[in-house]
C-alpha cells in the first residue's frame, strides 16, 4: 500500500514516454523541445501552433511536439473540468520528449491552451520545464485556467505575446504590466488579431530571439 501511494505522487513523465493521442511530432537536430497547445476550436496544425511547430524545428532544430487539446465545449470556463487531464498529457508529452533525447523543454499556448498551460505550471512548479510562451491569453471567468490569475505564480521565465487589435486580449496584458521584469517579458503585435493573422513572421522572429541562448 505504501509502495503504490509513493507511486501516486511520482510525476507521469517519470514513467510514461509515449505520443499523446492526436498528437503531431516533428525531430529536432538539438536537445531541446517545445511542447505547443492550441487554441479553443483549433486542432495541432491549426493557426498560431502550426507555424510555430513547423519554424522551431527548422530554424532551430527544436522537436516540437503539438498536442490535440480539449474541444468539445463552447464555453471557456467548461474546460476547467478537463485540467486534470491536460496536465497528464503535459507529464506524458514531457517524458516522450525525454525518450527522444530533449533535456531542455518549453511550454508554449495560445488562447485556451494559454490557460491550460498556465494552470499546469502553478500546480506543477517542479516540472522540469525551462520556459513558458503564452499567446492571447486571458482571464475569463475562471480562476483556474485564467493567466490573469496564474501568471504572478508562475517562477520560470516568461515570454506574454498578444495582438493589440483584440481589445480583449489588450485588456487582459494591461493588467499584467506590473509582472515585467527579469523573468517576464510582453510582446504586443501592433496590427494583429487574436490569432495573429498576417503577423507570424514577427511573432516567429520575437519568439526565437527569446529562446537563443
Amino acid at each position: 500500500m505504501r509502495l503504490l501511494l509513493l507511486l501516486s505522487l511520482i510525476p507521469l513523465y517519470v514513467f510514461s514516454a509515449s505520443m499523446p493521442d492526436k498528437a503531431l511530432f516533428l525531430q529536432g537536430q538539438i536537445d531541446q523541445g517545445i511542447i505547443l497547445a492550441h487554441g479553443k476550436g483549433m486542432d495541432p496544425d491549426f493557426k498560431v501552433v502550426k507555424p510555430l511547430r513547423l519554424a522551431l524545428n527548422k530554424d532551430l532544430g527544436f522537436h516540437t511536439l503539438s498536442l490535440q487539446m480539449p474541444n468539445q465545449y463552447e464555453v471557456y470556463e467548461d474546460y476547467e473540468k478537463e485540467q486534470t487531464k491536460v496536465d497528464a498529457m503535459i507529464d506524458q508529452s514531457i517524458a516522450f520528449l525525454q525518450s527522444k533525447g530533449v533535456k531542455t523543454i518549453y511550454l508554449m499556448g495560445h488562447s485556451l491552451g494559454a490557460g491550460m498551460m498556465s494552470s499546469y505550471l502553478v500546480s506543477h512548479p517542479n516540472a522540469p520545464i525551462k520556459g513558458y510562451i503564452a499567446i492571447g491569453c486571458r482571464g475569463n471567468k475562471s480562476k483556474l485556467i485564467s493567466c490573469t490569475d496564474n501568471m504572478p505564480k508562475i517562477k520560470i521565465k516568461t515570454l506574454d505575446i498578444w495582438g493589440r487589435d483584440n481589445g480583449e486580449d489588450e485588456s487582459f496584458a494591461t493588467l499584467r504590466l506590473p509582472l515585467i521584469g527579469e523573468h517576464y517579458r510582453q510582446y504586443g503585435v501592433e496590427g494583429a488579431n487574436h490569432v495573429l493573422d498576417g503577423s507570424m513572421e514577427f511573432v516567429i522572429e520575437e519568439i526565437e530571439g527569446w529562446l537563443a541562448p
